[in-house]
């Protein structure tokens, strides 16, 4: 060790390093500590919110945008009112194995009758804020909002559900929960409903409080997947439905603008996804070890064929290239798909229990697929019309999406045979691509430099998780905090 000591000196070369240590070493003796180094390379975790932050989310008051939660697709808990019983909520292999629930879970189908019109006695009940899962004897639960709530809660949102605190005089976070199965417009109605009821309520809580009469409440819309495209849906019309097959397409008058500030959209398909298509042809699996839910049952749902790819990402072709008409009724009776498959004609006799005739059954199902197809080209058209005029100055909207997950981007259709092939993928959280959160309309078109979007996005935050998962991160934690608390309404 000593020659070795005295080779380094020796040569002269490591002498200036080890005087660089001393005195390092002499330094640290009567230096305060640092706070960080510049060539710190590593990741933190958790957040440390800032004193102004923390005060942000102790304020209340007429400045803070009350907030509405609306969860997306599968995202409420169903019940039937007429015996309590659970219709969505709960689940065990065997309830979807034998189908116990299907006849009351299916969308009411019914000749000559609108959509609007076929009802049951199920209704929501409540957001989904976690699942009670069943298997094999075992209870297990699964995170949904669970996260996005307390999130709010800490950043000193008062839900409503919950008494009030001493120190609180008002409600000021909202959750909407409504039936996922129904027409998105129709939903939308009540989506009116209830921010004016809401609104009403804080008026008087204002002026109660604050001497505020008629104060102007705006709230902070959070939407998640298909609860994004509601709350832009509202935000464009307000609470008007879709117009009748016969009319032609409303124009957008941004009716709902006027009560909100912020619109946040969360994982939203605002270009549709495949994955609908697929699983109208395949039935839903919750989860990889479950059995799936039939198509019959899917395809009953209306808010689903609302959520196809939009056209203009070219997203279903046939071998040729050439597109698929997958709102044409057509081409679902060519190819027997979803509902019009006669081999599902087993389960169309438990969601049609006082049909027994095969071909009545049949002809039900093909008068809900037509009215549904109908309803969703109107949808995809009024969402993505020929003049959409800008919004109104003080509405901002703001995407958070995933790119972490290679998600379904395009099928295939073999002409002969109709079978949906999966055939492409990209970026996405595992059910919505990026590119159709960001509505860029240079997908399955020419490339052009920056983005092509319809929505006039104030920011755009991208985040590594999957189509739930991207609301349980602490950096989603922190930027959703910092758009709510930090950004300025207009």
């Amino acid at each position: 060790m000593e020659m070795i000591w005295r080779s380094y000196l020796g040569n002269g070369k490591m002498f200036p390093y080890l005087l660089l240590v001393v005195f390092a070493a002499a330094a640290s003796a009567c230096v305060e500590p640092e706070s960080g180094s510049y060539h710190d390379a590593a990741t933190y975790k958790n957040p440390i919110y800032s004193e102004i932050a923390r005060k942000s989310f102790t304020y209340e008051g007429p400045l803070r945008n009350p907030v509405i939660v609306i969860h997306g697709l599968l995202g409420a808990r169903l019940t039937d009112r007429a015996d309590g019983e659970n219709v969505w909520g709960s689940f065990s292999y065997r309830s979807i194995s034998e189908g116990e629930h299907f006849a009351k879970l299916a969308h009411p189908m019914g000749l000559d009758r609108p959509l609007n019109e076929l009802r049951n006695s199920v209704e929501p009940s409540g957001v989904m804020d976690y699942s009670a899962v069943r298997v094999m004897g075992i209870n297990f639960y699964i995170n949904n909002y669970d996260m996005l709530l307390d999130l709010l809660e800490n950043c000193g949102y008062q839900p409503e559900v919950t008494p009030l605190p001493s120190n609180r005089h008002f409600a000021s976070m909202f959750i909407f929960y409504y039936d996922w199965r129904r027409d998105i417009s129709e939903n939308a109605c009540r989506l009116a409903a209830f921010i004016q009821q809401k609104k009403t309520y804080l008026e008087q809580r204002y002026e109660a409080i604050y001497h505020h009469r008629n104060y102007p409440v705006k709230f902070d819309l959070i939407g998640h997947s298909m609860g994004g495209l509601l709350a832009r849906y509202y935000a464009m019309y307000g609470g008007k439905l879709l117009p009748g097959e016969k009319h032609g397409p409303r124009p957008v008058t941004w009716a709902g603008a006027k009560n909100i500030g912020k619109l946040i959209m969360i994982g939203t398909p605002n270009a549709g996804y495949v994955d609908t298509l697929l699983e109208l042809n395949h039935g839903l699996r919750l989860v990889s070890a479950a059995p799936a839910y039939p198509k019959a049952l899917i395809g009953t749902f209306v808010s689903y064929y609302q959520m196809l790819p939009d056209p203009t990402c070219r997203a279903v072709q046939y071998e040729d290239g050439s597109p698929v008409d997958y709102f044409d009724l057509r081409t679902w009776e060519r190819y027997n798909w979803g509902l019009l498959d006669p081999e599902q004609d087993i389960w169309l006799q438990r969601l049609l229990p006082k049909v027994t005739d095969p071909a009545a059954r049949r002809k039900i199902a093909r008068d809900h697929l037509d009215k549904c197809l109908v309803r969703a080209r109107q949808f995809r058209k009024a969402m993505l019309p020929d003049k959409l005029p800008p919004p109104p100055r003080g509405l901002q909207f703001y995407l958070i999406a995933g790119d972490a997950v290679l998600t379904n981007q395009a099928v295939q259709v073999d002409r002969k045979t109709g079978a949906v092939k999966v055939v492409k993928t990209e970026t996405g959280d595992g059910k919505i691509l990026t590119s159709s959160a960001v509505f860029d309309r240079r997908t399955g078109n020419s490339w052009q430099w920056q983005m092509d979007s319809p929505i006039p996005w104030r920011a755009v935050y991208i985040f590594q998780g999957g189509h739930m998962g991207i609301m349980n991160s602490p950096v989603f934690a922190s930027n959703l905090s910092y758009i709510l608390a930090g950004i300025p309404s207009e």
